[in-house]
């Protein structure tokens, strides 16, 4: 009877656990059915807006579909069925530029490229299932995306590029080279050789006397100079001004002495 009485508890928590394994096998598997369907009528939807940009037809297939696809694309539940049914796909495809060349609407990037943004569950694997590198170096290139967005884009491929050249996002962890600054000599040559090269683009001009605005130019550094700041002489001459400081009250205070008795 004892071990019976002790068993029994077992075998309950046994059958609770299976029971709970279960459960969550019907959930993954209709989270699996759901984002399945959605994906698929993704694609659908992308190829009607195709087709009705081709006959010159307003798209409008994808921006009824706009509030169902940002409420599974919200939902970090379903960050595990997103990966395993290539959701990303359709999100793909909805950013494609249509066949006329023209950007899908203002709607639907201003909605996916911010939800992009915080699914920190998107790796290297998943973009290369989902091809949609490609589709995001666009967006930091082209030059009809709103400055918006294109600074997600800008994000996001850092963001996605970082563990490839294996970059940390931490400031403190960055690397800046750097170089001695050339001497006098070295930047003498360097200045002749910069002349010398203006000299000859000013001799293929068409017009000589042409009067040309300047132009300000910013040029683009990747190596900082090395710095010659030196702590120690820094601190020495800190000491050498407060002895000399010391000195000079000292008279000062040996001249008011002397004044006071006389």
């Amino acid at each position: 009877m004892q071990i019976e009485a002790i068993l029994k508890p077992k075998k309950a928590a046994r059958r609770k656990g299976k029971k709970k394994d279960a459960d969550e096998d019907v959930l993954d598997r209709a989270a699996d059915e759901e984002v399945s369907r959605l994906r698929e009528a993704m694609l659908s939807a992308a190829a009607d807006d195709e087709q009705a940009n081709r006959e010159k037809l307003p798209a409008t297939a994808k921006l009824r579909m706009l509030p169902q696809v940002m409420d599974v694309l919200r939902r970090s539940s379903l960050s595990q069925s997103i990966i395993d049914n290539n959701l990303l796909e359709g999100v793909r495809k909805w950013l494609e530029p249509l066949p006329d060349k023209s950007l899908p609407a203002l709607d639907i990037q201003k909605e996916f490229f911010p939800a992009l943004k915080k699914m920190e569950f998107i790796d290297s694997g998943v973009i290369k299932d989902a091809k949609l590198g490609p589709v995001i170096i666009f967006y930091t290139k082209c030059k009809r995306v709103t400055p918006d967005i294109q600074r997600i884009a800008n994000d996001l491929v850092s963001a996605w590029s970082r563990p490839i050249i294996k970059r940390s996002a931490s400031y403190r962890d960055r690397v800046i080279p750097t170089a001695e600054i050339a001497d006098e000599h070295r930047g003498g040559e360097r200045l002749n050789a910069i002349l010398a090269r203006a000299r000859e683009a000013d001799k293929n001009r068409v017009r000589k006397n042409a009067v040309q605005i300047p132009q300000r130019e910013l040029g683009t550094y990747t190596v900082a100079p090395r710095s010659n700041f030196s702590t120690s002489k820094n601190t020495a001459s800190v000491d050498v001004d407060i002895e000399r400081r010391k000195k000079n009250a000292d008279r000062l205070r040996s001249l008011t002495r002397k004044l006071a008795t006389k």
